[in-house]
């Protein structure tokens, strides 16, 4: 029996709609919803994969123990649920509730529930954020933070489809999905032929620099001191919207006096960006009248992130470059709860407490939980607080986390090291218990979660349009299967230990700044919810109810809704701050060390930058054979220039050694690369403990990376995950 279903792919936080073919009950093929109002049949290569995923022969459909000899057997997912349950228990009478951590990951995208429930085991135990390790403090917590520190605009940017310029800084929405779900590339290619002028900043030209008027290639980790440049021009030449600072915002006398130094001129030296090309991009931005500055994952890493997009935010501020009143919010509310968008900031606050300082090298607490980059040494490191238990649920940090060797250390000296995932993924094979999740075709889906990660900083996902979407799972969980979901996990461990939980449902803000605070929901402790109810309590006090969304297969587009943007209040007494005390004197010391640090010396050459492929979400579709299967590693990507230099040709073999660890890699020639630079994708390769295959697993590029304190923010803890000096040498 053949039948066609549209759900949706949940891979990513993109959430594009597909058509699904079921063959007695088995899914075969996946094509994207053609009659999708939004989205209008788009889909990548990794939902196309789907049939590929949940029908893999390794799939885990069963749980597993760790035996003596360090192998696996498999066990009941209630048995392992009972085992873990009593282990977690003795662990808190011994050691505290603080002896217990949760690491989500990629994974609980494929249903957002699981991220809700996680928090809310962690304030059941009542640590709460303080032991809530996530991919946010290694990937972009900089957004967040920034926002912070300048202030939010409640109506959001302007929206790219009505913009007649945008700079991206180190994002390619392209192949990320970054702020772009709906078909990337369709959408920068409309937008350009509409007249847009692009910008695209970027060490590689990359595949949504192709449609760029102008692509500046700065060194790796010198973008914040491009944007000193940027706003040096902008000011000195009085290229900004004086009328709109004037009324909503203050600092610039500040900001003015902290880019003084950044001339042209400095910034092309240290950058190695053309003076003409630097003015260039600023005359286009400012005068284009919608638009915005945007940054993405890579000039994150660099260890300044924060930095980065507070310098992005003075930008568009200082340019204007936020919805006025009388327009439509530009990222309008359908899932998540009604509020009355403003034509006004919501004011700057400090998203960190001094006076309580974490274990490790005074890291306060921020609003963004953990900092990950510092996991394996919380482990490792003796005393109250030390962590005994980790749950990784959906999150792969053997291959994420910075030093792999000693996150391998930390992890095999752990008493208590549970992983939920559909593989046994590299975290999975060094865990005591492996615990069997759905896969996304199994579970409903909802476009709730790609509306609420507008809050996430700017641009990151989100949507321009009033759209909505429901789909109910399309398959059975496979016949002999034993699964159970991440939420349902933590759900049945805190009914063993005899703790309630509460989740808060539809959640609109993050940190101080909130269109809506989020609904508390208590879950009844003696008879588990559907995930259906929990989908309900995900999207309590939405603006068109779930019942009503899930009447349109193909999701809706409610033109009909009213999202106009009302004046500033009479009586708003906030205002965006362009001077941030803490952001003025780290771009100080920036302009002292002539830019990001470490540099390229003598010893480590090449700067090493990261990169993303449209086939895997990190470590998510490396073993689908119709994915990563076909090309398991992950090229060490080099200037042509470069491999001449070293006596390289692509496919060759190569040592990549960097200050703190070396690897193996397969060279690859890269013409559009700027030279000097090394790019590869991270999260593949093997652990430390096992054979070496850099042609069937990739490279770990983590081992390349040091999380000691030398290397992480000083505030937040986000590691130095980019513009890594390194050498390379051939393999003879």
């Amino acid at each position: 029996m053949v039948e066609t279903h549209i759900s949706m792919c949940k891979v990513c936080p993109a959430y594009c709609p597909i058509e699904v073919t079921v063959e007695n009950g088995r899914a075969i093929k996946v094509i994207g919803d053609r009659n999708s109002p939004l989205y209008k049949g788009y889909t990548c290569p990794k939902g196309r994969a789907l049939p590929e995923a949940h029908n893999h022969p390794d799939r885990l459909l069963q749980s597993h123990k760790r035996q003596p000899d360090g192998s696996f057997a498999p066990l009941a997912t209630a048995t392992a649920i009972d085992e873990i349950s009593a282990k977690l228990k003795a662990i808190i009478e011994q050691y505290g509730p603080e002896s217990v951590a949760v690491y989500p990951g990629n994974g609980t995208v494929n249903n957002p529930v699981n991220i809700s429930i996680a928090v809310a085991f962690l304030n059941a135990l009542g640590t709460g954020l303080e032991r809530f390790f996530s991919v946010q403090t290694i990937d972009q917590p900089g957004k967040v933070i920034a926002q912070a520190l300048h202030g939010k605009w409640i109506a959001g940017p302007h929206p790219f489809h009505l913009s007649d310029t945008w700079v991206l800084v180190g994002a390619n929405p392209v192949i990320s999905k970054m702020g772009l779900g709906q078909n990337p590339a369709q959408i920068i290619k409309e937008a350009v032929a509409n007249g847009m002028k692009l910008i695209v900043i970027d060490p590689r030209e990359t595949e949504s620099a192709k449609k760029a008027c102008l692509h500046l290639q700065p060194q790796p980790g010198q973008d914040p001191t491009l944007l000193a440049g940027f706003l040096h021009i902008i000011l000195n030449e009085e290229l900004y919207d004086k009328e709109f600072v004037a009324r909503h915002a203050r600092g610039i006398d500040e900001l003015r006096a902290a880019v003084q130094p950044f001339t042209p001129e400095y910034v092309s030296a240290v950058a190695g960006v053309p003076v003409d090309q630097i003015r260039e991009a600023v005359s286009i931005f400012t005068s284009a009248k919608r638009g915005s500055l945007v940054t993405g994952t890579g000039p994150h890493f660099a260890l300044h992130g924060t930095l980065l997009e507070y310098l992005a935010l003075c930008i568009n501020t200082l340019c204007g470059r936020w919805v006025r009143e009388g327009e439509r919010n530009g990222h309008p509310h359908v899932m998540l709860p009604d509020y009355q968008p403003r034509a006004q900031p919501m004011a700057p606050y400090k998203p960190w407490d001094e006076t309580k300082p974490g274990r490790l090298y005074g890291l306060p607490k921020t609003i963004m939980g953990a900092a990950t980059g510092t996991l394996a040494d919380e482990i490792l490191t003796p005393g109250k607080g030390q962590i005994r238990a980790l749950i990784c649920a959906g999150s792969n940090p053997m291959v994420s986390l910075p030093d792999q060797n000693r996150t391998l250390k930390a992890f095999q000296s752990l008493d208590l090291l549970v992983s939920l995932d559909v593989e046994m993924s590299n975290t999975a094979r060094v865990a005591h218990y492996v615990i069997p999740d759905y896969l996304g075709l199994e579970t409903p889906a909802v476009s709730q979660f790609l509306e609420a990660s507008k809050y996430y900083g700017l641009w990151t996902q989100g949507l321009e349009w009033p759209y909505a979407m429901y789909a109910p799972p399309v398959l059975a969980p496979p016949e002999g299967s034993d699964l159970i979901e991440i939420w349902q996990f933590f759900y049945e461990v805190c009914k063993k230990l005899g703790i309630p939980l509460s989740m808060y449902g539809n959640a609109a803000g993050a940190g101080e700044h909130w269109d809506k605070y989020p609904q508390q929901v208590a879950l009844d402790m003696n008879e588990r919810p559907s995930t259906e109810t929990m989908y309900e309590h995900m999207c309590i006090g939405s603006r068109v109810p779930l019942d009503e969304v899930k009447q349109h297969i193909h999701g809706k587009i409610y033109d009909d809704l009213d999202h106009q943007v009302l004046p500033r209040d009479a009586d708003c007494d906030a205002y965006f701050a362009l001077g941030d005390s803490h952001m003025m004197a780290e771009l100080q010391v920036i302009h002292a060390n002539r830019g990001d640090l470490p540099q390229p010396d003598a010893d480590y050459p090449l700067l090493m930058t990261p990169r993303r492929t449209n086939e895997v979400l990190n470590s998510i579709g490396r073993t689908n054979p119709k994915l990563g299967g076909r090309h398991p590693y992950n090229p060490a990507f080099l200037n042509p220039l470069d491999l001449e230099k070293y006596g390289i040709k692509s496919g060759d073999h190569i040592q990549i050694r960097s200050p703190y660890g070396e690897v193996s890699g397969i060279a690859e020639a890269e013409d559009k690369l700027r030279p000097g630079t090394l790019s590869m994708s991270h999260c593949f390769g093997a652990n430390p403990n096992e054979q070496n295959d850099t042609e069937n697993q990739g490279t770990c590029t983590s081992r390349l990376l040091s999380a000691d304190q030398s290397q992480i923010d000083p505030i937040f803890g986000q590691p130095r995950m980019g513009a890594i000096p390194v050498a390379i040498s051939l393999i003879t």
